[in-house]
């Protein structure tokens, strides 16, 4: 027979409101993709050109949550990327985490596809525009399937060229399958010093659910200072610094990028 009296039973059915309140309030709809730290230009790869990239970020300091703390995790991706076309290219990408609280090997955490288009030809709009569609298969989250489509706008001012990628973001297999489209955004002002040298100051951000945005202080920004060096026309390397602008934001990231480009 149950002996619990009403009042512990009101007792206990409080403290199991707040526990699904304060894990409703703590859980972020999903998370932002930080192997995923690029702002897409206008070109796409030439027809029969393969282009093969390293993307590389380690977290000096991760975000203001204690419980959340990436300090010393290191991503790293490899992407492959075709010219099927001379304005539609294929990528495939393969993700890899080293979590130094896991143990010392890179674990394996998902793969990605996508394919992009760009539109007319250079100079022919008043903004150069282009896009393109990319399906996700994360390893180490709750969320299993993803589709994320990226508007690409290049505008050329002299020596300066501003890139801006607003991006939407679906979950389609997964436990936030049911929290819609989510609004991010990346985007680069480059200086093109000359072919060597390209300074360039990077923005990014994961704004929220699309029809209900998160407060600021619960948003991921970044903002990057970097440099692009070329020492040949077909060899490129990305250096930067990411700085998180909010309390949800990893704080400090060290970036390094490595491109290949064969014909």
């Amino acid at each position: 027979m149950n002996t619990t009296t009403p009042a512990a039973r009101g007792r206990i059915a409080l403290r199991a409101l707040l526990l699904l309140c304060t894990a409703a309030v703590a859980a972020p709809a999903y998370a932002f993709n930080y192997f995923e730290l690029e702002v897409y230009p206008y070109r796409t790869a030439a027809r029969g050109e393969l282009e093969i990239e390293s993307h590389n970020a380690y977290t000096v300091q991760g975000t203001d949550a204690a419980q959340d703390n990436r300090t010393d995790l290191a991503r790293t991706s490899v992407e492959a990327t075709y010219g099927l076309t001379d304005h539609l290219e294929f990528a495939a990408y393969a993700d890899a985490v080293h979590d130094p609280t896991r143990g010392h090997a890179l674990t394996f955490a998902g793969q990605r596809y996508h394919l992009r288009a760009s539109f007319f030809q250079k100079g022919q709009l008043p903004v150069d525009l282009g896009a393109y569609i990319e399906y996700e298969l994360p390893k180490m989250d709750e969320d299993k399937r993803e589709v994320e489509l990226r508007g690409i706008v290049e505008k050329d001012f002299g020596r300066w060229t501003l890139d801006v990628n607003p991006i939407f973001e679906k979950v389609i297999r997964g436990e936030n399958t049911a929290a819609g489209w989510k609004l991010m955004y990346a985007s680069a002002l480059i200086y093109r010093l000359d072919e060597t040298f390209q300074p360039r100051l990077e923005w990014y951000g994961d704004v929220g659910a699309l029809n209900h945005p998160e407060p600021w202080d619960r948003q991921v920004q970044l903002l990057s200072p970097a440099l692009t060096y070329s020492p040949t026309p077909t060899f490129h390397v990305l250096a930067g610094w990411a700085f998180g602008l909010t309390p949800a934001s990893e704080r400090q990231i060290a970036r390094l990028g490595l491109e290949w480009e064969f014909y």
